[in-house]
C-alpha cells in the first residue's frame, strides 16, 4: 500500500494510455512523458505499460506500507527517502514505513514513480490511466488527495535493488529544439510562414495543460482561409488556429480537430515537450519520415538493451 501524505500540486496515476477507443471519442490519455514512465517500470522489472504515479512539479510525499522496489525517473527533482537524498534512474528497495519526499524541482516538470508489479487500481477500457475530463481510470478518475491509499503487491527477496547500478540516460528534458514531421495541411502555409515556424522559439503559455500547450510567439498565417472538416489528431499534433498561435496537442488531447495541422512532433521528442512548463521555450525543426523512423527504432533498441542489462545483472547478483 502506498499512502499519499501530500499529493503535491497535481499527481495522477498513469500508464501508456487506453488505445482502441478514439473512434468513440475517448482520449488515449496516459503518461505525458511515456519514455520516463516506461523507463521507471523497466528499472523495477515491470512491463513498460504498468501503472505509475505522474508527479507534476514538486512537494508530493508518500509512505510505503509494504516491502517493494521502486524507481523515480523524469524531471530532475531533489528526492529524499526518510530525509536522505536519493538519485533517480536506479532501483531502490524499501521494507515498509519509509517516506518518499519530492522536495523541489531543479529542471523539467514531471517525475514518475514506479513500484515493482505496478499500482493495483482497476482497469477502465484496458488502461489504468486517469482521464480527468471523463472522470475515469486511476483512483476514482481524479487527481490524488491526502490520505489516498494505492495498493501494490509486496515483493520478496528475489527483487532486491541492484547495488551501485543505475540507468545512464540522456537528459532529454534539457533540450530546447523539438523535431517535427510536416503536417497534412502544411501546404496552407507558404515558405515564409514555415521559416518563421522553425526559426524563432516559442514560449509555453500559462494556458497549457495535459490536453494541449498553447504557444506564445510568432503568429502564423494560413494562405487558405476555407474551413476544414475535423480530422484525426494525435499526441504531438501541432495545430494553427485562426489567431495564428500554434497549439501542440498533448496526452489528454481530443480525438479530432478542425484547425490546420502544420506539423507532428516525432515520437522520441515528445518527452522534451512533456518536461516543459509554462514560461519555458521550445523551437521546432522539420525532419524526414525516414529519420523519424530511425530515431524511433534506436529508442526501442535502447529500451531493450536496458531490459536485458537488468536481467543479466540480477542473474549475476543471484549467483
Amino acid at each position: 500500500m502506498l499512502e499519499v501524505i501530500h499529493p503535491g500540486p497535481f499527481t495522477t496515476i498513469q500508464d501508456l494510455g487506453r488505445s482502441g477507443f478514439q473512434r468513440y471519442g475517448v482520449s488515449v490519455t496516459g503518461a505525458m512523458d511515456p519514455q520516463a514512465s516506461s523507463l521507471a517500470n523497466l528499472i523495477v522489472g515491470n512491463e513498460p505499460q504498468d501503472a505509475v504515479l505522474e508527479i507534476t512539479f514538486t512537494g508530493a510525499k508518500f509512505q510505503f506500507h509494504q516491502p517493494t522496489l521502486f524507481a523515480v525517473t523524469g524531471a530532475d527533482m531533489l528526492i529524499q527517502l526518510d530525509g536522505i537524498e536519493l538519485k533517480g534512474g536506479r532501483p531502490i528497495s524499501v521494507s515498509g514505513g519509509e517516506v518518499l519526499h519530492f522536495v523541489n524541482l531543479r529542471a523539467g516538470c514531471r517525475g514518475y514513480l514506479a513500484v515493482h508489479g505496478g499500482l493495483e487500481v482497476p482497469e477502465v477500457m484496458g488502461s489504468r490511466s486517469t482521464f480527468l475530463r471523463a472522470g475515469i481510470g486511476g483512483l476514482e478518475g481524479r487527481a490524488l488527495r491526502k490520505g489516498d491509499k494505492i495498493p501494490y503487491a509486496p515483493c520478496g527477496q528475489d527483487k532486491q535493488a541492484l547495488a551501485d547500478w543505475h540507468v545512464p540516460t540522456d537528459l532529454w528534458w534539457k533540450k530546447e529544439k523539438v523535431r517535427v514531421l510536416k503536417g497534412p495541411e502544411v501546404n496552407r502555409f507558404d515558405s515564409e510562414q514555415l521559416d518563421k515556424f522553425t526559426s524563432e522559439p516559442y514560449t509555453i503559455s500559462p494556458q497549457s495543460d495535459r490536453m494541449g500547450y498553447r504557444l506564445q510567439g510568432t503568429l502564423l498565417k494560413s494562405q487558405d482561409a476555407t474551413e476544414l472538416v475535423s480530422e484525426p489528431v494525435t499526441f504531438g499534433t501541432i495545430q494553427v488556429p485562426s489567431g495564428g498561435e500554434p497549439i501542440v496537442l498533448m496526452a489528454d488531447r481530443q480525438t479530432t480537430g478542425g484547425y490546420p495541422r502544420i506539423g507532428q512532433v516525432i515520437q522520441v521528442d515528445l518527452p522534451i515537450l512533456a518536461q516543459k512548463k509554462p514560461g519555458d521555450r521550445v523551437q521546432f525543426e522539420f525532419v524526414s519520415l525516414e529519420e523519424a523512423r530511425k530515431l524511433a527504432a534506436a529508442f526501442r533498441q535502447w529500451q531493450q538493451d536496458i531490459k536485458t542489462s537488468i536481467e543479466v545483472r540480477r542473474r549475476q547478483d543471484a549467483q
